[in-house]
């Protein structure tokens, strides 16, 4: 699961530029229509709108996708988190019912699965937590960019499709 995900994270990324390219200037959705301070207020929102909303495709989409996904990853992890706690808290009673009576090889067979149990509910809440402090992270890199770094600069190389009679081409644009 994890590995798909940051598989799309990773292509997503990976082609945003190309996205971002591919949507011809003619088109009024790439012009500035929002303030910064706009900008800023749908950043709070949620990441990656306020660069959405000032033409950063491909910055806006890769912060919108990681956002979204390390969400959706921290809440199944919670969810996960939850179930393992009750298994855990079933098999600790269990266990802890056979000191009034039972077999030493029951008991040992007990201890090895709420051993087991303990294990798998560790692993769930660290991935809660990485994710969670992930997606935090992401949002609060989010806000400094819109606040203070400036996010609506132009940017230096563009890659642009362009028709030619004899097929379809890329020019790549560099200002100096």
């Amino acid at each position: 699961m994890t590995r798909i995900l940051v598989s799309a994270i990773l292509v997503v990324l990976a082609t945003g530029e190309i996205l971002c390219a591919q949507s011809g200037g003619r088109f009024r959705s790439r012009e500035e229509s929002v303030s910064k301070r706009q900008a800023q207020i749908l950043s709070a929102i949620f990441p990656g709108l306020g660069q959405l909303a000032t033409g950063q495709r491909g910055r806006g989409t890769a912060m919108v996708a990681g956002e979204v996904g390390f969400v959706v990853v921290w809440l199944t992890s919670h969810a996960d988190y939850n179930t393992r706690k009750e298994q855990f808290a079933i098999e600790e009673a269990r266990y802890f019912d056979l000191q009034n009576g039972g077999s030493f090889v029951v008991a040992e067979e007990s201890w090895q699965q709420l051993k087991d149990k303990k294990d798998d509910l560790d692993r769930s809440h660290t991935l809660r937590v990485a994710f969670g402090a992930l997606s935090i992270a992401l949002y609060t890199y989010n806000l400094v960019d819109v606040l203070w770094l400036d996010g609506a600069s132009p940017k230096r190389v563009t890659l642009a499709p362009v028709m030619r009679p004899d097929g379809l081409a890329a020019v790549l644009v560099a200002r100096f």
